[in-house]
Formats: structure tokens, C-alpha cells, sequence
């Protein structure tokens, strides 16, 4: 496939992430929205994974490694947001993530990432902190620690998915299986704990729950299907420009002060992704 179409289609997965993740930060019981999450991924992966042929035994090491990497990812969001704001702890962890990526695609892949297309995820990169600066000033340790573990786990998932998806001789094998397993160890705390997630649930939450669960299948869904057509660390570099999506959505949805302060941030997020889209 052409690579801007891949590329404009990974932007498409960077607005439904953050769409994502505003539901996650906005409801009351963000493990709500995780149990919803998986619910509606087993609901729609259990029959697609039938009509694909099954993961070869090799692969399986890599599916079961991201499941325990998401599942860990999935709690360390929620607690990152009960100690942080979405525009604190999102870039720290999206940003900071990405130049992980970077480092270790370079390190264990030997991935070819030219000078200009470097330059343009570290620029990215840059921006995507400078958006968090402000936030920084008023420095949150245990919102930082958390958000820096959310970073370590979606750098490794992100790894792991990357060779995963690309040893597989059918990419929707992999997608499959990995989207439908993804949430149930979520979803199997949520139901064996003593807290009622469920409990007193209104339409509109269930509305919410099921919109997370479609962005969320098709945030991540988008990415490790990009992965297996270019480059790991520039697909998770346009992907973060979630942030700047949900930048906007603070602005325009949710009323945030600080919004006007993240523009020449943005802009600087926006120069890196055009020096990536002509690099890929």
C-alpha cells in the first residue's frame, strides 16, 4: 500500500487514541471504561478469529508477552490520571515513549532511520513535552513515576507487537488474537473484585463504554497493522500526535486554561510530522 495512504490512516488511529483516552480521563470510574474496552473486544474478536488461520506456536510468545504489557499499561493509565491532568501525564508518557522506541528499534532491530527522519521524531518529541511544560512547572512526582512506567510498557508492547505482527505470515492472525485477548485480564480484575464497576450504570456510560471500546480497537488496531509496512519508531511517532488532538479537545470540550499556551508546541509537533511524512 501507498505509504501516505498508511500514513494519513495512523493519523486517523492518533484521533480515535485520543478520543480514547479524554473517555478514560472524563468518566467517574475510569475502570468502567476498561471493562467496556474488553467487553467489546472479545465481543467483536471472538468471531472474527475463526476465519483467520491460527498464530504459529512462535508467535504466541509474542501475544502473551503484549497481553500482560497492555493489561499492565491499561491500570498504570487509570492511576496516572487519579494523580494527573490528561494534559500532564499524556505527553510525558506518549512523548517519552516514543524516543524510547526510537533508541530500541535502533538497538535490537537494526531499523535504517535516516538523519532527516530522526530529526523529525525528536522533533516531534520536543513539541509533545513543551505541551506538558507548563504542567511540569507544578511538578506531580507520583503522576511523573506513573506516566513514566506507562512509557516503558507502551515502548515494549509497541516492540514486541512490531516483530510480532511482521513474523506472521497473516498480519490479521496476529491483530485478531491480540485485540480479543488484550482486555480480559482487565476485565477479569474488574469482575473478581470487590469494587462495583458495574454497578448503578446509566445509558450514556454504557454509550461512553462503548465508544472507548471502538476507538480503542481501532486506535490500536491501525498501529500494529502500519508496523508491519514501515518503520516501528515512525508509526508510534505519528501516532503521538494524539497529544495535540487532545490538546484541541481541552480547548474546544473541556474548557482548559492553559490551552492557548500549547500552540507554538503544536506547531512544533506539526513541523515534525511533515519532515516525517516525506521521510516514510
Amino acid at each position: 500500500m501507498n505509504t501516505s495512504i498508511i500514513f494519513f490512516i495512523v493519523l486517523f488511529a492518533a484521533f480515535t487514541h485520543a478520543g480514547w483516552s479524554s473517555l478514560v480521563k472524563s468518566n467517574k470510574e475510569p475502570l468502567f471504561i476498561m471493562g467496556m474496552t474488553s467487553i467489546v473486544e472479545i465481543i467483536i474478536f471472538t468471531p472474527l478469529v475463526l476465519f483467520v488461520p491460527f498464530p504459529p506456536i512462535k508467535i504466541w510468545y509474542f501475544i502473551i508477552a503484549s497481553v500482560i504489557l497492555h493489561s499492565l499499561y491499561r491500570f498504570t493509565v487509570v492511576s496516572s490520571y487519579q494523580y494527573g491532568d490528561l494534559s500532564f501525564v499524556y505527553p510525558v508518557a506518549r512523548g517519552t515513549s516514543s524516543l524510547l522506541l526510537v533508541l530500541l528499534s535502533l538497538i535490537l532491530l537494526s531499523e535504517i532511520i535516516s538523519i532527516i527522519g530522526f530529526f523529525g521524531i525528536i522533533t516531534v518529541c520536543a513539541g509533545i513535552f513543551l505541551i506538558a511544560y507548563v504542567k511540569i512547572n507544578q511538578f506531580n512526582t507520583k503522576a511523573f513515576i506513573l506516566a513514566c512506567i506507562t512509557a516503558l510498557l507502551i515502548a515494549f508492547y509497541t516492540l514486541i507487537d512490531g516483530i510480532g505482527v511482521r513474523g506472521t505470515e497473516n498480519k490479521f492472525s496476529y491483530i485478531f488474537w491480540l485485540l480479543l485477548l488484550n482486555g480480559i485480564p482487565v476485565l477479569g480484575f474488574i469482575l473478581l473484585s470487590k469494587r462495583k464497576v458495574f454497578a448503578n450504570i446509566t445509558k450514556k456510560e454504557i454509550g461512553k463504554g462503548l465508544s472507548a471500546g471502538i476507538l480503542a480497537i481501532l486506535s490500536y488496531g491501525i498501529v500494529v497493522w502500519a508496523m508491519k509496512n514501515i518503520e516501528i519508531a515512525y508509526v508510534s511517532s505519528i501516532r503521538e500526535t494524539s497529544i495535540v488532538i487532545a490538546t484541541l479537545i481541552g480547548f474546544l470540550l473541556l474548557g482548559e486554561k492553559q490551552a492557548k499556551k500549547r500552540i507554538v508546541p503544536t506547531i512544533i509537533v506539526l513541523c515534525g510530522i511533515t519532515i516525517l511524512y516525506f521521510q516514510i
